[in-house]
């Protein structure tokens, strides 16, 4: 057995020399793995990092017009409401001028009237003056006033 032994323990020393290879080639890959995945981390959180970034920015923006747009919208509706109670005065307006335009027409008409009578009434006092002027005529059509 003694000279299994030189050979058994060669054996061992080359297994321990290939677990020792093994476990520096393991260290080495562990290492490696660890400094890529750090640099993928570092990637990963720098493009995140940029993302976020570009969505806040993006957020920012949108508030900011956003607001600008409820300002304008703001705006509008008191511009409407200007408008509209200028076309309502307006409208207020143009109907009193029709009111008055009717008023004064039937006011026309009662003085044509009341005219006509008054040479009706002159011509029977005084016969003579008849054969001079025409025949007057009543205006017997009326309109109803919304007066």
């Amino acid at each position: 057995m003694s000279s299994s032994s030189p050979a058994l323990s060669e054996l061992v020393r080359e297994y321990q020399s290939t677990q020792l290879e093994h476990k520096r080639t393991t260290e080495q890959l562990r290492k490696a793995a660890i400094h890529d995945i750090g640099d993928l981390c570092d990637t990963a959180t720098t493009s995140l990092s940029a993302q976020l970034t570009r969505v806040l920015d993006n957020q920012r923006e949108i508030e900011s017009l956003s607001r600008d747009c409820a300002l304008l919208v703001q705006q509008h509706t008191r511009s409407t409401t200007k408008w509209t109670k200028l076309v309502d005065q307006f409208s207020g307006a143009l109907k009193e001028l029709g009111d008055v335009q009717n008023w004064a027409q039937v006011i026309e008409r009662d003085m044509l009237d009341v005219a006509a009578t008054l040479e009706v009434v002159h011509a029977s006092l005084n016969p003579a003056d008849t054969t001079e002027s025409p025949q007057p005529q009543l205006h017997t059509s009326r309109s109803t006033s919304n007066l």
